[in-house]
């Protein structure tokens, strides 16, 4: 019960806080929210429990996701989202079990539905405030599939060879698919030890730059359209890499181009909060409270202070690999 009191004080004191459009900031501290013989519960109160950039951060929220659905509610075709939904619920071993999934989170699934258009519509506000040209797209993607023999990090493994073994039978697979590149796939479903794009004939689909490990990345790269790598080393054992015809460009095109402004904003987050505030400009935002407009300044839409969560965040994972195929996945990306 008092975890529920938690949630309803913030959103209450922040829905008095933003109030209705005016031109001047005002000192709203003083305002009642609770009154009774023991005394009265003010706004002041309640910030000094819970702190400016907590209320800063929830009465944000709550205006730009109602300015978000407002801008973009017709671009976004909720058909999509109910079908994404029912997709997790399969995966899940269907709707009960997902929902009670969502339940230990503290979410309905109406929340989460939610909670799905919402990046929908912050993912067109993006699409609208970053370009990415066709060039840029082409220049930075590349389809490829792989063949991995993977190292033993240690002798009692149980999968994966020793160095001398590994790169030996790598260079007999790479001999074998250089003659004959349209064998690949058959070679990759036999003999790759990435076992969850062997199963896809080795397919790892559209690679972006920056999304894998270096060496990795610099071998594909330079590869023509069916042509075939020579054997790259990387931390995970030895590579055999084909870049792949890209038949289906056009049709990826859209998913490519989303992923791309992510990693542009996730490296340079000022392109997010410059969206940001273009869009409360537009909606001619008015902050009622000094401290909450000093707080979502000075926070929320301070790239630096984004910039600086990202590294913690990055700090607290161990500045581990993502979760990409074999791990392959840059740390950075």
């Amino acid at each position: 019960m008092k975890i529920m009191n938690k949630l309803i004080v913030p959103v209450t004191a922040s829905a008095l806080l933003l109030g209705a459009c005016g031109s001047n900031a005002t000192d709203s501290e003083s305002n009642t929210l609770i009154s009774s013989k023991a005394g009265d519960v003010k706004v002041k109160d309640v910030m000094n429990k819970i702190g400016d950039e907590q209320i800063a951060s929830t009465s944000f929220s709550i205006a730009l996701n109602k300015i978000l659905a407002d801008k973009y509610k017709d671009k976004v075709d909720t058909k999509d989202i109910d079908d994404e939904i029912k997709k997790e619920q399969k995966q899940y071993g269907g709707k009960d079990q997902f929902e009670s999934m969502l339940k230990q989170q503290g979410m309905s699934l109406d929340d989460y539905k939610e909670q799905k258009k919402l990046a929908s519509y912050q993912k067109q506000l993006l699409a609208d405030k970053v370009k990415v040209s066709d060039k840029e797209l082409k220049e930075n993607t590349k389809k490829a599939s792989h063949i991995l023999i993977k190292v033993k990090s240690k002798s009692s493994d149980k999968e994966g060879l020793s160095d001398k073994k590994a790169k030996e039978k790598a260079e007999k697979i790479q001999k074998e698919v250089e003659k004959n590149p349209s064998k690949f796939g058959e070679i990759a479903k036999k003999e790759s030890m990435d076992s969850s794009s062997a199963k896809k004939d080795g397919s790892l689909g559209y690679v972006i730059k920056g999304q894998m490990v270096d060496s990795f990345e610099k071998a594909l790269f330079k590869l023509k359209e069916g042509q075939v790598s020579k054997v790259v080393k990387t931390d995970y054992g030895y590579h055999i890499i084909k870049a792949d015809k890209e038949n289906d460009f056009n049709k990826e095109k859209s998913n490519l181009k989303e992923k791309i402004i992510e990693q542009k904003v996730q490296k340079k987050p000022k392109l997010l909060t410059d969206a940001y505030k273009d869009l409360l400009d537009d909606y001619k935002v008015d902050y009622k409270d000094r401290d909450i407009k000093k707080a979502v300044e000075n926070s929320i839409l301070d790239p630096d202070k984004i910039k600086q969560q990202q590294q913690q965040q990055q700090s607290s994972q161990g500045g581990a690999s993502g979760s990409g195929s074999a791990g392959l996945t840059s740390s950075g990306s």
